[in-house]
């Protein structure tokens, strides 16, 4: 396998991680309800939420990791 059919493969992989029921993970974190005051907001909620979730599984412990 060649540098770039793996990384295409890996892409692909990406693409399809964490889908459920057609929707990525990404999209189902969308959904929740963002209260924070918009002045305020320099992050969308579902991508903090996304990269929570993300080190949570890849055996993050606490906020240092």
């Amino acid at each position: 396998m060649t540098i770039r059919s793996h990384c295409d493969h890996m892409l692909s992989f990406e693409q399809q991680l964490i889908t459920m029921n057609g929707l990525s993970l990404l999209d189902h974190l969308s959904i929740v309800r963002d209260p924070r005051q918009q002045w305020k907001i320099e992050h969308k909620l579902a991508d903090i939420l996304f990269l929570t979730v993300t080190a949570v599984i890849g055996g993050a412990e606490g906020w240092e990791d």
